[in-house]
């Protein structure tokens, strides 16, 4: 009886979607009230101005802090080609952001930081390093023509202002033979680091998702296999893995060579086990629809026995959406989905790179959740924008 009144209700929210306004929806049949309470920019470049690329955001919000006084701040960080990454920073709730730094690799001579920021928060002290310390994780890339790679971790003790970078999570070739975006996740129960990140290096794969883990941030484990296709032509990327509240972890990744890029996704009940590699898991789908390219998931304990996941990507694949993309609800820990609108939205087109690597952040008692995107501004230009969004059971 469970499943058959899930699936009228995923049948009755696609057939009523069209009745609700873009903002400050209360979806009153779903297990949560979903509502967008703010939408700001982060950074928009002037018109006018060379506008470089904007993307790949990526947002944390503080809550390991000595300093309860910090606990609540918000960092934001992005690709913005050229000039490293700018780290900005709202004390505010996400209502304004001010720059309050730039980060550059000074450990790999030669090499430039141009690819794929992720920040976090250390949640336990690991060797030298003490709780609450940000970490950001980024691929920097070895001259103009990009002939080499590194997946670099860098680290920050006041609180995003300046960060030095300590060690090469794993190094590789250039565009057909790299390392890249690096995603950061801990397991309490081990006191280990992972570190997933795809993979161009291993000539049997055109790409693989792969991890390492460390207890102490000077040791890393060997390289191993998550997801390694057996057809060598099909590319695996972008990994993130979120634990949710049964005590299994769900990972989604965008599976390139298949057409638009399609989200799939894989469960573990443990970090370190993924299965068989060769097993990429099934696609994600919401009420007939499904995603393309550059995922994202996040899971809060809001939203009935079984929590809330909320899956984004680049473009819808299969069905429409008018507001550039959806987002997808799981309130069964990633059985079913169903689809509700982007709060960013934005006019979607495969040529352009608006909409492109959105990220998502929990608070930590899983009530407001943070959607960061890089819709247009002018032109060909993107910027950076935050949507706060207040969920409630």
């Amino acid at each position: 009886m469970t499943r058959i009144l899930l699936c009228f209700l995923v049948t009755l929210m696609t057939i009523l979607r069209p009745i609700f306004p873009a903002w400050n929806v209360a979806y009153a049949r779903l297990p949560v009230t979903f509502r967008v309470e703010s939408v700001s920019d982060v950074y928009a470049p002037a018109a006018g101005t060379d506008a470089r690329v904007c993307e790949y955001p990526s947002v944390v919000q503080l809550c390991c802090q000595k300093n309860a006084a910090d606990n609540g701040k918000l960092l934001a960080t992005f690709e913005k080609w050229g000039g490293g990454y700018p780290v900005f920073e709202s004390d505010d709730d996400a209502q304004t952001w001010r720059q309050i730094g730039a980060v550059t690799d000074q450990y790999n001579a030669g090499y430039l930081n141009e690819w794929m920021p992720f920040l976090y928060e250390l949640p336990a002290d690991m060797g030298p390093y003490e709780r609450g310390t940000i970490l950001l994780a980024a691929t920097s890339v070895y001259g103009e023509g990009v002939t080499d790679s590194t997946v670099t971790l860098y680290a920050s003790v006041d609180l995003g202002r300046t960060f030095t970078a300590f060690c090469n999570i794993d190094q590789a070739g250039g565009i057909d033979w790299g390392v890249w975006e690096p995603y950061l996740i801990y397991e309490a129960e081990t006191g280990r680091l992972f570190c997933f990140y795809s993979d161009d290096s291993d000539p049997r794969h055109s790409q693989k998702l792969v991890y390492r883990y460390t207890t102490d941030l000077t040791h890393w484990s060997e390289k191993a296999e998550c997801v390694a296709c057996d057809d060598p032509e099909l590319r695996p990327g972008m990994p993130v893995v979120v634990g949710m509240g049964n005590g299994t972890y769900i990972m989604v990744y965008e599976m390139v060579g298949l057409g638009g890029n399609p989200i799939y996704c894989k469960t573990s009940d443990a970090l370190d086990d993924w299965g068989d590699a060769a097993d990429y898991g099934q696609i994600v789908c919401a009420a007939g629809k499904t995603l393309g390219s550059s995922p994202y998931a996040a899971w809060s304990p809001v939203g009935g026995k079984c929590g809330t996941l909320v899956i984004t990507a680049h473009h819808p694949l299969r069905g429409k959406s008018r507001t550039g993309t959806d987002l997808f609800l799981s309130f069964d820990y990633g059985r079913t989905f169903v689809p509700v609108d982007n709060p960013i939205p934005y006019d979607f087109d495969t040529i352009e790179r608006c909409g492109y690597s959105p990220s998502l952040f929990f608070s930590q008692d899983g009530r407001t959740l943070y959607y960061a995107n890089n819709p247009p501004c002018f032109d060909a230009a993107y910027k950076i924008s935050v949507a706060k969004i207040c969920i409630d059971e």
